[in-house]
């Protein structure tokens, strides 16, 4: 028996006699199969070359077509260095081969914070390549926002947590991390701001735009302050702090005003506090606990994350955010580089002279 073949008009009859729930699911179907339909290469081209063809490893502006590749994708020529070039050539979509409908799927599966086996599965990748996909990501976040100046008044304190060396056995079987493994669960082997703890300073303004970075290990710091804080407070901001003395020390040299909260606790004149730096930290540690762990070495973009996700409001802005970031950012490690990276990636102290 031969099947009935529609056409559009039957199509919308059908659509029709749908009740209206169904009608609304209809239509999210209907745009993510054209979202599906979307080309990589056309969305990249569109924002890479948006003010015009700029070469991505050179930087020069003389760049032509030059063909195409067996693919079909376009390539170009640079005059400038003579180098050729794809148009994911230096992004975070550099070698691999999936649509842009894939890639948001995986956007929105970061925006929601799952876990990279339930991002696996939904998006039909595996779990290393959804493990390499988060760190480009999470790392061209970092870049597009390490020029971020935090204004008004400042809020800043730090916060401490045990390090990780999870996924990393060779640093316990002969790599030298000084201690045995942690039980799940478990506490550290050293009582106090020990070199079990790694200090990250951090920062939010009342606009909502936040820093923070593993500093170093154990207690804070005036260098440590000054190494992640320093030229992202604007130097006529107003820095609200506990009574840590590190603060004092930055903010005269930085030439801020300071008010100190003894305690952390309590405000002063009715507008200076520390509660949104109390906030943040909490989104933080209950964002870090989604995980079950994080890896000390993979910190810093786990931090950029929640910064992202803590300024974007809606799954659909945070999505947007991601996307607009990841298509725009500049990336040339490779995939294996990324888990080889330091299990310390400490800003103020040389790791000859840090137990590990």
């Amino acid at each position: 028996m031969e099947k009935q073949r529609h056409t559009a008009k039957s199509v919308m009859e059908l659509f029709r006699q749908l009740p209206e729930g169904e009608r609304a699911e209809f239509l999210k179907m209907l745009g993510e199969a054209q979202d599906g339909n979307e080309d990589l290469e056309t969305m990249l081209t569109e924002k890479r070359f948006s003010g015009g063809r700029v070469c991505p490893i050179c930087g020069g502006v003389h760049v032509q077509r030059n063909g195409r590749r067996a693919n079909g994708s376009q390539k170009f020529v640079c005059k400038d260095c003579g180098k050729t070039f794809s148009i994911r050539k230096n992004t975070i979509f550099s070698g691999t081969h999936k649509s842009a409908s894939v890639w948001k799927e995986f956007l929105r599966c970061m925006s929601e914070g799952l876990s990279l086996d339930k991002t696996a599965e939904r998006c039909g990748i595996t779990h290393a390549t959804a493990f390499v996909w988060r760190h480009k990501v999470l790392d061209a976040i970092g870049d597009a926002l390490k020029d971020t100046e935090l204004t008004g008044i400042v809020e800043a304190d730090e916060a401490f947590l045990p390090v990780s060396y999870k996924g990393d056995r060779k640093a316990f079987d002969g790599g030298g991390c000084g201690r045995k493994p942690r039980k799940r669960g478990g506490c550290n082997h050293k009582r106090g701001l020990s070199d079990e703890l790694v200090c990250l300073p951090c920062a939010v303004d009342r606009k909502g735009k936040a820093i923070g970075r593993v500093a170093k290990l154990g207690k804070c710091s005036a260098a440590a302050v000054k190494a992640v804080l320093g030229g992202h407070v604007s130097a006529k901001a107003t820095l609200c702090t506990d009574g840590e003395a590190s603060y004092r020390k930055f903010s005269k040299g930085n030439g801020n005003g300071l008010v100190q909260i003894k305690g952390g606790k309590g405000t002063v004149k009715g507008i200076y506090h520390i509660q949104h730096l109390n906030a943040y930290h909490s989104r933080l540690k209950t964002f870090l606990a989604s995980f079950r762990g994080v890896s000390t070495k993979y910190l810093n973009n786990y931090l950029t994350w929640n910064n992202v996700m803590g300024a974007a409001r809606s799954l659909a802005e945070k999505t947007s955010a991601l996307m607009d970031i990841a298509v725009s950012a500049l990336f040339s490690e490779t995939s294996l580089a990324i888990p080889k990276r330091s299990p310390l990636p400490i800003l103020v102290e040389k790791q000859s002279k840090t137990k590990l």
